[in-house]
């Protein structure tokens, strides 16, 4: 059975990603801290590349499965904000409409 949670916590780092003996898969790790306790948490591809760096504040969705008695994280809800500044995730680069010739 896997038990999910909804975790606001702090990101205060991101490991090196690590490779199987078998070079099959790779692992990604982010090291977390809450209520003066830290640890690092498994994290997918795509939330480790998209945590920013720096002090992070973040609201995931966790994952406990009990059949092999593992925490980790199942997806990135939010992110609060990046050492100590609201985030705000920059707008797309949009381009300018073309100007009309003069006649």
């Amino acid at each position: 059975m896997k038990i999910y949670n909804e975790t606001k916590i702090t990101v205060v780092g991101k490991a090196e990603p690590t490779t199987s003996t078998d070079g099959k898969n790779t692992y990604y790790r982010v090291a977390v801290m809450q209520n003066g306790q830290a640890t690092n948490l498994m994290a997918s591809e795509d939330v480790y590349n998209a945590i920013p760096d720096g002090l992070v504040d973040v609201v995931f969705i966790t994952a406990y499965d009990d059949k092999y008695q593992s925490f980790r994280v199942d997806s990135l809800l939010q992110i609060v904000s990046v050492n100590g500044r609201p985030f705000e995730k920059s707008a797309p680069a949009s381009t300018p409409a073309p100007e009309k010739a003069a006649k």
